[in-house]
């Protein structure tokens, strides 16, 4: 085998066990994930997890950062210099929206996260929070020299934005299994696809930021 088709056999089996640790970590929580588990549902060795990632909490921190580092890049690398600021935000937006469509068990990680007071954020997470924030923070301030943004805190920003999105991803259940109900007096997305709702979710944001 070459080093490159190694490369991406090893690559892979990351993938594999990175993929199933959301999902436990998003079942049961941190306290009860387990390894043997985790190594089960990605159909590896325990003893795999442990020699190419760690233990369960350089575990949970890789899956973690993982997401919110790939996030960044993503909006960074199709944000250009010459975009509007108005553009610049949609393209933040759609970008989380891609997000979280591609990792549907992100927000409950993050609802868990947010109900222990953050108990399991280590320092390289906070940094890649903060280096989020950075970009909402540099978008807004630009808007604001424009003339196009009111000055608002790129935190409150965030999570308006996030916050939104974790609120539709984990209300799925509920207007699924009431939409006879919800259905006949409002739009309830019955799909689950972000792309039916981002629109409305960009309409807000930037109604909201609207000098």
């Amino acid at each position: 085998m070459t080093n490159k088709r190694l490369k991406e056999k090893q690559d892979h089996s990351i993938r594999m066990i990175l993929d199933a640790a959301m999902e436990i970590f998003a079942e049961s929580g941190y306290e009860g994930a387990r390894v043997d588990e985790i190594a089960k549902r990605a159909g590896v060795n325990k003893a795999m997890i442990y020699y190419r990632i760690g233990d369960k909490k350089t575990l949970y921190d890789a899956v973690i950062h993982n997401v919110m580092h790939n996030a960044a890049k993503r909006v960074t690398e199709n944000i250009k210099n010459n975009f509007s600021p108005e553009d610049k935000l949609k393209i933040y937006i759609a970008n989380f929206a891609k997000t979280m469509a591609q990792y549907p068990a992100f927000p409950k990680i993050m609802v868990r996260e947010m109900a222990s007071g953050w108990a399991h954020f280590n320092e390289e997470i906070v940094d890649d929070m903060a280096g989020i924030l950075v970009i909402v923070k540099d978008i807004i301030d630009e808007g604001v020299k424009k003339g196009v943004f009111i000055n608002v805190n790129p935190m409150i920003a965030h999570m308006m934005t996030i916050g939104t999105m974790i609120l539709f991803n984990l209300s799925m259940p509920v207007r699924n299994n009431y939409s006879h109900i919800l259905g006949g007096k409002i739009n309830v997305f019955e799909k689950t696809n972000f792309e039916h709702v981002l629109p409305e979710i960009e309409k807000m944001i930037l109604r909201a930021l609207k000098a």
